[in-house]
């Protein structure tokens, strides 16, 4: 059973048909703007990486320090559409901030433990039969699911596609229902293996000892209160001017080459794709906002949280990982946050807070640099933001298009010339 210390269990879980209206996006006017040699900069590194990438659709990009904020947009969110800095994209697994910072509060305030087990905690919920099955193992802790060392499989790889699609067709959908398409059996906790059915399990926790559905808990404690805009998909309607999807078609079973993902057999997928790893993968927003959650989250100055949930959260970055979550190398991850180097223009490099995203023809950058106070946010409406940069700073091998975006911005407010160009020093 629970620790004595654990809230008593909420008995029933929210509904999860009805769905809130779409969040709306605007520039915001309420803060100063950085100076204008270092606005300069930023656009060359911005625009420097963007006219190099290919294929490519659209990037969006957001720096913020606590009173400074700037915000670009380049290429096309659609066919008929140009990108624009309050155009909504889908962030992917940086939702996952989201849903670490929410739990570790509701540990903070006493709700359960970290070493409270999936049993004691869901063995009371209405689902509890779609979760208590042979490829969940119903005995790890929050902590192990926080930190993907939980040993339970997903289905993520490219050949669980079809249980996948199958997730997206499902008329019943609900969460839990995504824990029959585990296909492997679960190995013994305690070694990191990113899996989607982390965060359906959290999500289902964080839900019934908050009491309400996943979208209306961050309304509530992070939205509302910061003045930032955004919302869980499928639980709010789906933006109307999103950011169309693009990639490699031929990945998706259509034609070959580089395109739109809301055309042709896809279209009917798109509204249902954050169905596939819910709480984990499906907030949308703009990078405005993002840049100034990452900020609130992770600044001594921010207040997403509070000060012992913020230290609690920050500490628990001790798993070592040594791979590369979307592209992107995070070299130690905690509670649904890594830490991960980005490379300067000097061949040096600069600690940061991060949880990437990317996958379905989107990408998601989030970066904090504790050492400087500013949050940098990079969408892109393709996957051409985690393949390689034209930065790779002094020998490294590969730096992704929006690590290099980043770095430039990092160099920048570091006083150190933005690198235009980049020549392979092994060549003659």
């Amino acid at each position: 059973p629970p620790t004595t210390t654990t809230a008593a269990p909420t008995t029933t879980t929210p509904p999860t048909t009805t769905v809130a209206p779409a969040p709306t996006f605007e520039a915001s006017t309420a803060f100063a703007q950085f100076e204008e040699a270092d606005r300069a900069a930023f656009l060359t590194a911005v625009e420097e990486e963007f006219n190099k990438a290919f294929p490519k659709a659209g990037f969006s990009v957001a720096v913020f320090d606590g009173e400074r904020l700037w915000t670009h947009a380049l290429g096309y969110a659609s066919a008929t559409a140009p990108m624009t800095s309050t155009t909504p994209m889908i962030i992917r697994s940086t939702s996952k901030t989201f849903l670490g910072a929410l739990m570790t509060e509701q540990i903070e305030n006493g709700l359960y433990q970290l070493d409270d087990t999936i049993e004691s905690l869901l063995s009371d919920h209405p689902d509890y039969e779609l979760i208590d099955i042979a490829n969940v193992n119903t005995d790890v802790t929050v902590e192990q699911l926080l930190t993907m060392t939980s040993g339970i499989a997903d289905w993520s790889k490219p050949e669980h596609l079809m249980n996948r699609v199958e997730i997206m067709l499902d008329p019943a959908w609900k969460p839990a229902n995504n824990l029959s398409q585990i296909n492997s059996p679960f190995v013994p906790p305690g070694s990191y293996d990113y899996s989607y059915a982390n965060s359906i399990l959290l999500g289902l926790i964080a839900e019934k000892y908050g009491g309400k559905k996943i979208n209306t808990l961050y309304q509530e404690a992070f939205f509302g209160p910061l003045g930032i805009s955004g919302g869980l998909l499928p639980e709010v309607a789906w933006p109307p001017d999103t950011a169309a999807a693009h990639d490699n078609l031929e990945n998706y079973g259509q034609d070959a080459g580089f395109g739109e993902m809301n055309t042709g057999a896809w279209a009917m997928f798109k509204e249902a794709v954050s169905k596939i790893s819910w709480a984990g993968a499906g907030i949308v927003s703009t990078p405005e906002n993002i840049a100034r959650w990452g900020y609130e989250l992770f600044s001594p100055s921010g207040s997403a949280i509070s000060d012992q949930a913020q230290s609690r959260l920050i500490d628990s970055i001790t798993v070592e990982t040594n791979i590369s979550i979307s592209g992107i190398g995070v070299h130690t991850y905690g509670y649904y946050i890594g830490m991960a180097d980005v490379s300067l223009s000097d061949g040096t490099r600069i600690m940061t807070y991060t949880h990437p995203g990317g996958g379905g023809g989107r990408t998601s950058h989030l970066y904090y640099a504790p050492s400087l106070d500013v949050s940098i946010s990079v969408l892109a409406n393709s996957m051409t933001a985690h393949d390689y940069g034209s930065c790779r700073y002094q020998g490294w091998d590969y730096v992704s298009v929006g690590e290099c975006m980043a770095g430039g911005i990092f160099s920048t407010l570091l006083g150190m010339p933005v690198q235009t160009s980049w020549e392979d020093p092994s060549s003659p």
